[in-house]
């Protein structure tokens, strides 16, 4: 009877610290890769760095919900079939968000006849994604080193009339609980303590409006910030910085918790490491993000 008892009680016991514990509370537990620039010449172990990434991830236990790859996956069609058949190794489903190097003007529908649509929703565990195609926000073929957000300038007219598409149907979406954005450019830079920005205010870094400009469809950044507040969505997953940062910006009343995935290809910037993060989401959608280092990469 004793020996019943207190097995009884190292029950309870165990069950009040797994009850306790942020894994326990999680409703969703998301790997985020990023940047894995397939086939980049100036990058030549970006195969290598995924497969060993991929390795890792399926080492975790318990397996993450899911894998997203925040974008620029490859920089052919012949790369993102390398990167492709390197990820359906993984034992968590994955989904792909597009980058820069991975659709421009010309683009778009190659891209989907490999990965599906650009923009889409996903649910995991009651967790709602919403995938934005940043690069129907701003004509990132065109920014150059020492620009300013004054230079952004409209993208294409038939490139224009797919982001009005796109974010007339981010405008049809219905607002839940616990949402997320997932997008490869960030909504915004990182303002910095002692002033400025980071990486730069050159419009390549994150999206802008175009300025001077009375056309609404040319607000890339207003109609997201309008979508994302309709939608009830703070907090966006991103990459394209290759620099592992949390931040919080704001906009007006908006604010917006940014987590910025490091790159699996190369590191860009002081501190900065290859790897990429651990997202744990709690039943209030309170996001806890942890980097996990490539292992021997360099």
């Amino acid at each position: 009877m004793e020996h019943h008892r207190l097995r009884q009680r190292a029950v309870k016991i165990i069950l009040a610290l797994l009850l306790g514990s942020p894994l326990a509370l999680a409703q969703a537990t998301i790997v985020q890769i990023s940047d894995t620039h397939i086939g980049l010449s100036t990058a030549p172990n970006a195969l290598q760095h995924l497969q060993t990434v991929v390795n890792q991830i399926n080492a975790m236990s318990p397996q993450p919900d899911a894998v997203i790859l925040s974008g620029d996956i490859g920089e052919t069609t012949s790369a993102w079939s390398t990167a492709k058949s390197t990820l359906a190794t993984l034992k968590a489903p994955v989904y792909f968000c597009p980058g820069n190097h991975d659709i421009h003007t010309t683009t778009i529908a190659t891209y989907r006849q490999y990965f599906g649509n650009d923009y889409f929703s996903f649910k995991i565990n009651n967790i709602t994604f919403m995938v934005v195609d940043s690069q129907l926000l701003g004509d990132y073929d065109t920014f150059t080193s020492g620009q300013t957000p004054a230079d952004v300038k409209p993208l294409p007219a038939a490139v224009q009339t797919e982001s009005d598409n796109m974010l007339a149907w981010l405008g049809r979406q219905t607002a839940v609980s616990n949402e997320i954005a997932v997008q490869h450019v960030p909504l915004f830079p990182q303002s910095l303590s002692g002033g400025g920005t980071y990486p730069s205010t050159n419009p390549y870094w994150a999206v802008y409006d175009v300025q001077n400009d009375s056309n609404i469809h040319h607000q890339y950044r207003t109609e997201e910030v309008n979508a994302l507040t309709a939608l009830n969505i703070h907090t966006m997953l991103a990459g394209h910085w290759h620099n592992q940062r949390n931040f919080t910006a704001t906009s007006g009343s908006f604010t917006l918790d940014l987590r910025m995935a490091p790159a699996v290809a190369y590191a860009i910037g002081t501190g900065a490491q290859v790897g990429y993060t651990v997202h744990t989401i709690s039943s209030t959608g309170g996001v806890t993000t942890q980097f996990v280092v490539c292992s021997g990469c360099q």
